[in-house]
């Protein structure tokens, strides 16, 4: 036995209204309306608050961005203050601070300042070179106290260099 066509009819009506609810929820859960500027914007758009029921705050980013902003430029003079005391009552603490960073996020900090130096190479070259043509005495003067210092080092290294290109000369090779 097959279905009647009212069957399919009443079937295909509550597939309909399903798919319209869906929609509405969809809706209503992928959009908010922010209460500051009127304006409807993506979930997305809005900083994540578990204590409120959809799980959002009801001022979108952009919206609290130029509040903090505004906050900042009429009171700059005073927050500069605090900031400062802050950090000069809690040195120690953020000292220790900074260090832990540092020591725990190694890796990472080397990778920052490895792509910093390359896209700053050309400035720190242009930055030395000014620094060095200023103060080329104490250059050279520094320069010599480093090789008294490392002696043995220089020497070490003059011999695995010496040694290296023997061995590449016997082999009909070039040292660059």
């Amino acid at each position: 036995m097959g279905k009647k066509s009212y069957e399919f009819e009443t079937r295909f009506s509550d597939i309909e209204k399903e798919l319209e609810e869906r929609e509405n929820w969809i809706r209503a859960i992928h959009y908010k309306i922010c209460s500051r500027c009127g304006e409807r914007k993506p979930v997305s758009k809005f900083t994540i608050d578990k204590r409120n029921t959809d799980g959002r705050i009801r001022v979108c980013k952009v919206c609290r961005s130029r509040e903090s902003l505004k906050y900042y430029y009429q009171d700059r003079e005073r927050i500069l203050i605090r900031v400062k005391e802050y950090q000069k009552n809690n040195k120690e603490d953020r000292r220790k601070y900074f260090q832990d960073y540092r020591k725990d996020h190694k890796e990472h900090l080397k990778k920052l300042a490895g792509k910093w130096y390359k896209k700053n190479k050309k400035e720190i070259k242009k930055r030395n070179l000014k620094y060095y043509e200023e103060n080329k005495e104490a250059c050279q003067v520094i320069r010599e106290l480093w090789r008294e210092a490392n002696k043995e080092k220089i020497k070490k290294y003059n011999w695995e260099y010496w040694k290296l290109k023997v061995s590449l000369k016997k082999k009909g090779g070039k040292i660059c």
